[in-house]
């Protein structure tokens, strides 16, 4: 999929643990290169939890929005064609098929991933192609100038996150068709799993944000042994660097996995006010530390991806 958008800069912004600030950072890394003059795509691969656009002041129920229903294969079992030989049973690596003896098969909804491997094994053509929805995506043209929003939600109750990651790279792809992306800026779930992955298989860099506490340094270690193992490009950032004085750990993950710290962001009061009002806070005109540290690690970025001067 990846080669579709090949000539388009792709940074995935991650982190092992919830709230180390990775979608304020993809946020912020999103608006300033779209102030720069970059057609930037903005994807929120967070699934189970997206909240990207309310850091971009933006509604999904706003009527600009865009919502498209996101379903999934369901089999159907026709009892007419049914001979109860127990093949889609079998078959199903994840046992959502329950089959007692002499009887239809029945599904177990909440298991089934969708994968139409039923439907390919059963000898006589009874089951037949039906589906469910098990979330939705909202897109947002021009959230910001040169700025789109792509947003993926996860019904409450499903559990297969990952079909919905899959479909947002698919629409990325159409879209890029349609609006020749400069940039695009995936920021991931929380944690090391199969939605991670999916959506880390897009970037030519990944970012991944920590913080200066102990979970931050094992959860550190969980993304990127999962990074290590796909071959990705990646940079640190540590945020909230003067939380505590447990930074040497942190540095010290980085030298065994032998990757870099980008940069380090202090806190600073003018973000959090910015946070809560829902604004960028790159856009804020005052000077402050914590801007300027995140100006040095985009600029940093912008060479590391050799972006052309708009």
């Amino acid at each position: 999929m990846s080669q579709n958008l090949s000539d388009a800069k792709k940074i995935s912004v991650t982190g092992g643990k919830g709230g180390t600030g990775k979608t304020l950072i993809a946020v912020n890394l999103a608006v300033y290169y779209a102030q720069l003059g970059y057609k930037v795509l903005l994807i929120d691969s967070d699934v189970e939890n997206p909240n990207s656009n309310i850091l971009l002041g933006k509604s999904l129920t706003d009527e600009d929005v865009k919502k498209t229903q996101i379903d999934m294969f369901q089999p159907i079992f026709s009892t007419d064609k049914c001979t109860k030989c127990g093949k889609c049973r079998d078959a199903c690596y994840r046992h959502a098929i329950l089959q007692f003896p002499d009887q239809f098969p029945s599904l177990m909804e909440p298991m089934c991933s969708g994968c139409t491997i039923c439907q390919r094994v059963c000898p006589t053509d009874a089951i037949s192609s039906g589906k469910r929805s098990i979330g939705s995506r909202y897109f947002m043209n021009n959230v910001y100038d040169n700025l789109d929003l792509l947003v993926g939600e996860l019904n409450p109750g499903e559990a297969i996150s990952v079909l919905i990651v899959e479909n947002l790279i698919e629409q990325s792809i159409e879209l890029h068709k349609n609006f020749c992306y400069d940039i695009i800026i995936t920021d991931t779930a929380p944690g090391a799993h199969c939605d991670v992955e999916k959506a880390l298989s897009l970037a030519d860099l990944t970012l991944c944000v920590t913080e200066p506490t102990p979970f931050g340094e094992h959860d550190l270690k969980r993304i990127l042994r999962l990074i290590q193992l796909s071959g990705q490009n990646a940079e640190i950032i540590l945020n909230r660097s003067n939380l505590t004085d447990y930074k040497e750990p942190i540095l010290k993950v980085a030298s065994d996995f032998n990757i870099k710290i980008l940069g380090e962001i202090p806190i600073d009061n003018i973000v959090i006010e910015d946070y809560a009002k829902g604004t960028p806070f790159v856009l804020d005109s005052r000077e402050f530390p914590a801007k300027q540290a995140f100006l040095s690690i985009l600029t940093n970025v912008k060479k590391k991806l050799k972006l052309e001067v708009i």
